[in-house]
């Protein structure tokens, strides 16, 4: 994508999938929220109870629960570009790893489910691990704030930085060597595993509160089901714009590459996200409001996934999911460093971009949802892409030969992919709602997401060991003469090649609802097909999350399989 905003896009298939991941056994082994067979409940809600008071202490404690994820979910990546792509200069392809490893606990939220459903704490199987993950977020962020942040790798706010760093011994002779910190690009790594870890705990206390989402929304009768997943959207979205505004006014310094007289230390970014954080533990203690319920025998849980993993309908969608998001997701590692050098985006304009983003993402979600339901998924998706490709192709391309380079073009017609992204992406999720039973939601929602989630990073480690043959470097991009655009052309067209290459694996996926329920009917089983998906996925899970974390660390950061330009007697030049 042209727009240097790399949040992650889970928001609606992955916030359905989250909910029920965590609640996998709630029309299965709860007594609460069975719903009574013989009994006909109130406006055709699903179990019995009425519908929640949007202002009542459980909605809005709930619903502070998504805000304080908002902010932080729409904080960590944000700062990737302003902080780690402009202030410490890290490489492109440690950047992209940034952006992967900051989201990597979504790809496990399967796991805190299970946790969540099979392992409840005094009887209580959501309010426990919201405290956990919390805590642990809390804690990262408690020490982010209070640590000292490394220097920038060029203090612009002493001297104006070229866009090529001079050798060592002119920027003594001349004075400057001061105002450099050749270390920066290694300072990070201690900020970016606690990030990683933070986002581990959100995603747990996530996963708990989506949980109770769905206690609540099954007992809303029909008219009004959606409701309380409207509320708690909303609550995200403006947690989540929250971040992006600050980064936005905050992060726009000169020494960020921004133009603002006055900037604040990224600590103060990471105390931002630590005040909601340490204000949610308290918010859950003692206003959040849980039932006992019974949990779900780990064997039963088991036994349930197990079966599900065989069906045909359920590995085939699967590998069409992760293949075409694999495909999807191969982009390019030259975008962070092109978007400061060449384009010349401020924090600023990025942060905004991300807001707009957001809310287009958002309008076409309800757009898709009204009126887009009986539309062909196979054509939607096909159409949808290769707009996506159009559109930043054409905005990379004047970039990168400088036919045009502007901040507001480079992010601001970029905006427009988010119109055929938001359809492409809505209209994929739906498969997953015909697959699901009763009583096996929450396996369902949670593997063909997680699955989708993991394509995402495994993709990341594929182009980066691609790029890594390219000169594509910062200082290279610095250069900005004829060779360095051919070099970044080639990394934007393999990528739009595999971006291509995407839709060849739409033969996989039902074109609507009545072909995928046909192929869920007579589609059968294969114990050998659900064997190589668990296989296939626990290999590309742990094969992503070394590779990636590799690309941060200094001695390993150079391996081409980490995205560097490889070793020198065996290890990483200094």
């Amino acid at each position: 994508m042209a727009s240097t905003n790399n949040h992650p896009q889970f928001d609606l298939e992955e916030r359905v999938s989250y909910i029920h991941s965590s609640v996998r056994g709630d029309k299965a082994g709860y007594k609460e929220t069975k719903s009574p067979v013989d009994i006909d409940l109130e406006g055709g809600a699903l179990v019995a109870g009425g519908a929640i008071n949007l202002f009542s202490r459980e909605a809005l404690a709930l619903f502070s629960q998504y805000l304080a994820i908002g902010i932080v979910y729409g904080m960590l990546p944000g700062m990737q570009y302003p902080v780690f792509n402009n202030y410490l200069r890290l490489e492109g392809y440690q950047t992209s790893a940034y952006s992967v490893l900051v989201a990597l606990g979504w790809s496990f939220k399967v796991f805190f489910g299970m946790m969540s459903d099979c392992f409840p704490v005094l009887g209580y199987r959501r309010k426990p691990y919201m405290l956990l993950g919390w805590a642990i977020t809390t804690l990262c962020l408690a020490i982010m704030t209070f640590s000292p942040f490394e220097a920038p790798y060029c203090d612009a706010r002493k001297i104006k930085c070229p866009a090529v760093t001079p050798p060592k011994a002119n920027l003594t002779r001349d004075g400057t060597f001061q105002y450099y910190n050749f270390d920066a690009p290694n300072g990070g790594t201690q900020f970016i595993v606690l990030s990683v870890i933070a986002g581990f705990g959100y995603v747990m206390a996530d996963c708990a509160a989506d949980a109770m989402v769905v206690e609540f929304a099954q007992r809303e009768p029909i008219a009004i089901r959606g409701r309380t997943q409207t509320a708690i959207y909303t609550s995200r979205y403006v947690g989540t714009m929250i971040s992006q505004l600050s980064i936005a006014f905050l992060l726009n310094g000169k020494v960020y590459s921004g133009s603002f007289s006055y900037s604040v230390t990224p600590n103060v970014m990471y105390a931002i996200c630590l005040v909601p954080c340490a204000l949610i533990v308290l918010c859950t203690i003692f206003v959040l409001v849980e039932e006992k319920t019974e949990r779900t025998p780990l064997n039963e849980w088991v036994k349930t996934f197990w079966d599900l993993l065989q069906l045909r309908v359920m590995w085939q969608v699967c590998a069409f999911k992760f293949i075409n998001q694999m495909f999807q997701s191969f982009n390019a590692t030259p975008q962070s460093p092109i978007s400061k050098t060449w384009a010349g985006v401020e924090p600023l304009n990025d942060s905004l971009s991300g807001v707009l983003g957001s809310l287009i993402m958002s309008v076409i979600m309800v757009v898709v949802g009204k009126w887009g339901l009986h539309w062909n998924w196979r054509w939607v998706i096909a159409l949808g892409s290769i707009a996506v490709i159009s559109i930043d192709a054409f905005v990379v391309f004047m970039t990168i030969w400088d036919g045009f380079r502007n901040q507001w073009f480079f992010n601001g017609v970029a905006l427009a992919e988010n119109v055929p992204n938001g359809i492409r992406f809505i209209v994929s999720s739906y498969c997953a709602v015909e697959i699901a039973d009763a009583g096996n939601e929450g396996a369902t929602y949670g593997l063909i997401s997680t699955v989708s989630n993991l394509a995402t990073p495994f993709a990341s480690v594929l182009y980066k060991l691609v790029d890594s043959f390219f000169d594509v470097s910062q200082t290279d991009i610095s250069r900005d003469d004829s060779h360095v655009r051919w070099e970044v052309s080639y990394c934007y067209l393999i990528s739009y090649a595999c971006k291509m290459a995407a839709l060849l694996w739409l033969f996989m996926l039902p074109p609507q609802k009545e072909e995928m329920q046909e192929l869920k009917r007579r589609g059968g089983s294969s114990k050998l097909a659900g064997a190589i998906l668990v296989v296939m996925f626990t290999l590309a899970l742990a094969f992503s999350v070394t590779t990636n974390f590799m690309s941060i660390y200094p001695s390993t950061k150079c391996y081409r399989i980490a995205g560097g330009k490889g070793t020198v007697n065996g290890t990483c030049p200094k």
